[in-house]
């Protein structure tokens, strides 16, 4: 592979720990309704306020583990978790417009469901919300991450 192929060390350290951020926010949230049921109320506590400034948190748009909601709301389990994945395990070589413009696909079922959502009764599933979520996190990816695309190469430069 060429050298103007891999990623800068730099960039692939920023990617991978900015990835591992994410999953760990994702894993954390799981976590505190698990910690809660194993130890009872208040434990567990510290991390709803911890991931409250970054969701709404309501307990009927939440995965509800061991009896408990989790800390972050189904769409946003989803999002965070599918924006660290594709920090941890995609590398993109596709030009910037063209990741620009499969980022944008990519969050308009989300903004589709929401949007739908807002403006009549329909009320979507946590599972839904979920997979929507994971894709639009994967929009984000690849609409704010494109490390590692050739976009910036020279023309008539491989």
């Amino acid at each position: 592979m060429e050298k103007s192929k891999l990623l800068p060390l730099s960039i692939f350290i920023f990617r991978k720990g900015l990835g591992s951020i994410f999953v760990g926010l994702s894993l954390l949230a799981l976590s505190a309704p698990i910690i809660q049921s194993i130890f009872d109320f208040p434990s567990g506590e510290g991390i709803y306020g911890l991931l409250s400034p970054i969701c709404h948190q309501f307990p009927t748009r939440s995965f509800w583990v061991t009896n408990r909601p989790m800390a972050l709301c189904s769409r946003c389990f989803g999002g965070y978790l599918g924006l660290g994945i594709g920090l941890l395990l995609i590398n993109t070589q596709i030009r910037y417009l063209k990741s620009l413009a499969l980022g944008i696909l990519l969050i308009i079922p989300g903004i589709v469901d929401g949007s739908v959502q807002l403006l009549t009764q329909y009320e979507s599933k946590n599972a839904i919300r979920f997979i929507l979520g994971s894709i639009g996190g994967l929009g984000l990816f690849f609409m704010f991450f494109p490390f590692g695309s050739n976009s910036t190469n020279k023309k008539g430069t491989k």
